[in-house]
C-alpha cells in the first residue's frame, strides 16, 4: 500500500526535544491517500460511531468530553486498510527511521488506535498515556496521530498541547492540520491534551510499542493543570489504578 508523500520538498519535519520528544511532520501522506480518507470519513448519524465519554459512574465526566470513535472491524475499504497498514512492520520500520529508535514493535491488537471524531465543545484533559500493552506486557513507546482537518484555523482552538513534567507551563502546542502527523515518545510524565474544540476535529491515532522496563499502568493518568478543578487530578489518579490483567 502506498500512502507516503514521496515528495521530499512537500514534507516539514520539526523535531522537538523538551519536555519530551516530539516530531510533527506536515504533508505526509500522498494526495490520492489523504483524498480517499476525506471521501469514506464517515458521517455523525453512522451507528458504528461509539463514545462520547459524558458520564461517569453517574456524574458529568470532567476528563474528556465528545470523543468518539469509528468502528472498522465490520467494514472494508481505505480506512480499514490504512489501519492494518500502519500497523504493519513495514510502516513501523519508517517510524523508526524518523525518530531513530529502534526495536520498535507494531501494536498488533489496536489497544489504543482508532478513527477518532471530537465532536464540537469536546475536550481531552492533560494526561499521560498509559505505560504498558496489557496484551503483550510491551512498553508503549511511541503516539502517533495524523489529522484530517482542512483549513483550521486559530479560533477553532482544540490544539495538541504540551505540558511541561511538573504540570506549571503549556510549553508547545500545534494545530491539528489537515494531513500532519504527530509522534511522541511516552514517558510517566510526557503530558498532554486538547481545550475545547470550536469544530469538528478528525485523526487517526495509534501506539507503537517496545520491550523494556516500564510499570503496571495500562491506563492514561490524567492531571490538573493551575487552572482546574482539582477534581480533575483525583479522579484522574483513581481512573489510573485500574489495572488490566496481562495475557
Amino acid at each position: 500500500m502506498e500512502i507516503l508523500n514521496r515528495n521530499k520538498m512537500d514534507i516539514q519535519t520539526q523535531k522537538f526535544d523538551e519536555p519530551y520528544p516530539i516530531w510533527v511532520i506536515d504533508n505526509f501522506l500522498n494526495d490520492m491517500t489523504l483524498r480517499m480518507i476525506h471521501d469514506r470519513w464517515p458521517k455523525l448519524d453512522d451507528q458504528n460511531w461509539h463514545g462520547g465519554h459524558e458520564m461517569i459512574d453517574g456524574e458529568k465526566n470532567i476528563l474528556e468530553q465528545g470523543m468518539i470513535s469509528y468502528d472498522t472491524s465490520d467494514t472494508r475499504g481505505i480506512l480499514h486498510d490504512f489501519l492494518e497498514y500502519i500497523h504493519g512492520d513495514d510502516f513501523t520500520d519508517i517510524l523508526s527511521e524518523i525518530t531513530e529508535i529502534g526495536g520498535l514493535v507494531p501494536d498488533y491488537h489496536m489497544r489504543w488506535s482508532g478513527i477518532r471524531t471530537m465532536v464540537k465543545d469536546g475536550f481531552q484533559a492533560v494526561h499521560s498515556d498509559a505505560r504498558v500493552s496489557p496484551e503483550t506486557g510491551l512498553r508503549k513507546e511511541l503516539t502517533c496521530l495524523i489529522y484530517f482537518n482542512e483549513d483550521w484555523k486559530p479560533e477553532d482552538s482544540g490544539y495538541f498541547e504540551v505540558w511541561n513534567d511538573d504540570m506549571t507551563e503549556c510549553t508547545n502546542s500545534f494545530a491539528p492540520l489537515n494531513n500532519r502527523l504527530v509522534i511522541f515518545q511516552n514517558s510517566d510524565t510526557s503530558y498532554h491534551g486538547v481545550p475545547e474544540v470550536n469544530r469538528e476535529r478528525k485523526s487517526i491515532t495509534w501506539s507503537v510499542l517496545k520491550s523494556g522496563e516500564v510499570g503496571d499502568r495500562s491506563k492514561a493518568l490524567f492531571v490538573s493543570r493551575p487552572q482546574d478543578d482539582k477534581k480533575v487530578g483525583e479522579l484522574g489518579k483513581k481512573r489510573a489504578l485500574v489495572k488490566d490483567a496481562h495475557k
